[in-house]
């Protein structure tokens, strides 16, 4: 009878302090300690600035031990947290996983997500993408120390150990017109809950569920994800705006940025023409092409997703034509 009560004691205690006992680890890259409340969703600056088109490939899973529940699928569910916190910075506008893995078929490349710099152009110019971002999973650990003992609750074991979630992503940012890689980085979170706030078993837990959110684990993915959406916010401001020239019409530049990527009225553009493709004559692989100035613009009509420009300097504008903020 006594271990009995003492049973009913602990279960409504454990709700309280679960996801008070956790030690996280910030968005610098550093794992911090000392005990404090559940972390909460990253807060963005306010952002009214041009957005910029980038494409989110499928990460790559490269864990060797597969531990976790099959049903969790970690290489899509990790990348649909990174899109759906790139979409809340408002910074960006991410191309469809359908559209993207339509053209990702027709280069050959499966859902692997890798990516040939020579198909990479052709990436950039269907989807109308800046930069291909790619991540692959190399940390994916909740490990246990400390006494044994505590119960279960929900598949979640709580009590008498110590836990650790450990998630881990290399990312990169990719040229999506050469190919080239921009910039990479490891991002990490390492979160350890202990006492109350430990875990011990995920058995029915379904991952970013309530209940894993409030495992070490589910906040070391939590961490990792902002840190992967800060490299990428943080070096894509390097990157300067472009869009393209979908249609010419008399003096009327038609372009592929509405007020779905903040285009305003009276925004004044550059017009650029692409010149030949530049072939490494090594490697075999595309530099790029050379721009060459063609003129000026000025946005007179914003719809959704397209703007109409009309020419104020210049000749020769045509479909393709490359568009660059002044």
């Amino acid at each position: 009878m006594k271990n009995r009560w003492m049973r009913f004691m602990v279960l409504p205690l454990a709700g309280l302090f679960l996801a008070a006992c956790v030690t996280a680890g910030g968005n610098s890259g550093n794992t911090r300690s000392g005990n404090g409340m559940a972390e909460e969703e990253t807060v963005y600056p306010p952002y009214d600035g041009p957005k910029k088109r980038i494409a989110v490939l499928e990460f790559e899973n490269k864990v060797n031990n597969r531990w976790w529940d099959r049903s969790w699928n970690i290489e899509d569910r990790l990348t649909e947290m990174v899109i759906t916190e790139l979409m809340r910075t408002n910074r960006f506008i991410v191309v469809e996983r359908g559209a993207l893995n339509e053209v990702l078929s027709e280069q050959d490349l499966g859902a692997s997500g890798r990516v040939r710099q020579e198909t990479a152009a052709r990436i950039g110019e269907v989807l109308g993408a800046q930069v291909l971002v790619k991540g692959a999973i190399t940390e994916f650990i909740e490990k246990e120390s400390g006494g044994a003992g505590g119960i279960v609750i929900s598949g979640i074991g709580i009590g008498g150990k110590t836990s650790t979630g450990h998630v881990a992503m290399d990312m990169r940012l990719i040229d999506a017109t050469t190919g080239q890689i921009l910039q990479s980085e490891r991002a990490e979170g390492k979160i350890t809950s202990s006492g109350i706030g430990g875990i011990a078993f995920f058995s029915g837990v379904a991952f970013g569920g309530t209940a894993y959110k409030k495992t070490a684990l589910g906040k070391a993915t939590r961490a990792a994800v902002s840190e992967a959406v800060m490299f990428i916010v943080n070096n894509m401001e390097d990157q300067p705006w472009q869009g393209s020239v979908v249609k010419v019409e008399g003096n009327q530049i038609y372009i592929n940025a509405g007020y779905n990527m903040n285009i305003s009225p009276d925004a004044v553009f550059t017009v650029f023409s692409k010149g030949e493709e530049l072939i490494d004559p090594t490697t075999g692989l595309s530099l790029g092409s050379a721009l060459k100035r063609s003129g000026t613009v000025r946005v007179s009509q914003v719809s959704d997703k397209f703007s109409v420009a009309v020419v104020i300097e210049g000749s020769g504008f045509k479909r393709g034509d490359v568009v660059k903020l002044q």
